[in-house]
C-alpha cells in the first residue's frame, strides 16, 4: 500500500485515516495546496492542522513564492500580507479532526488525501517546483 492510499478514505468511511490518527496523536498534519497569482506575485498557499487544548486548529498559509528547487523552506518564506504571521492565519478551531478536515475540504479547496506530518509541506513545494521545471514551455 502506497502512503497516498493510506491517506485516503477508508471503505468503512473514515475521514482519511492518516490525518485523523495523526491529529489525535497530537501531531500537526499540512497539506500543500499549490501555487497562485496574487495582485502579480507568484504565491503558495498550505494549510496546517494541529492539536490544541479547544480542539483542532486550523491554519491558513499564503506565503510569497520566494523558493527555487535547491531552497524549499516555505514556512520561511514571506507572508503576502505583510501584517500576516509566517505560520498562517487561524481559519477556525473545530471539536474533531473530522470536522477540522471537512472544513479544509469544503470550504478551502483541500482535496482529499495527501495530507502529511509537520514539515514535510518543504518537501511537497519542491515536488511542485521539480515538476514545473520539468513542464515544456509554449512557444
Amino acid at each position: 500500500m502506497s502512503m497516498q492510499d493510506a491517506c485516503l478514505t477508508s471503505k468503512n468511511g473514515a475521514k482519511e485515516t492518516f490525518a485523523v490518527g495523526a491529529l489525535r496523536r497530537g501531531k500537526q498534519i499540512e497539506k500543500f495546496l499549490g501555487g497562485v497569482e496574487h495582485e502579480g506575485r507568484q504565491a503558495l498557499r498550505w494549510l496546517a492542522l494541529g492539536p490544541d487544548r479547544e480542539g483542532i486548529t486550523l491554519y491558513f498559509s499564503e506565503v510569497e513564492d520566494a523558493g527555487s528547487t535547491t531552497y524549499s523552506a516555505i514556512d520561511n518564506f514571506p507572508p503576502i500580507e505583510p501584517d500576516d504571521n509566517t505560520w498562517g492565519k487561524v481559519i477556525a478551531t473545530k471539536s474533531i479532526p473530522e470536522e477540522a478536515l471537512d472544513l479544509a475540504e469544503n470550504e478551502l479547496g483541500a482535496q482529499p488525501g495527501r495530507w502529511v506530518n509537520e514539515g514535510l509541506v518543504c518537501s511537497e513545494y519542491h515536488d511542485y517546483k521539480m515538476a514545473a521545471q520539468d513542464e515544456p514551455t509554449n512557444p
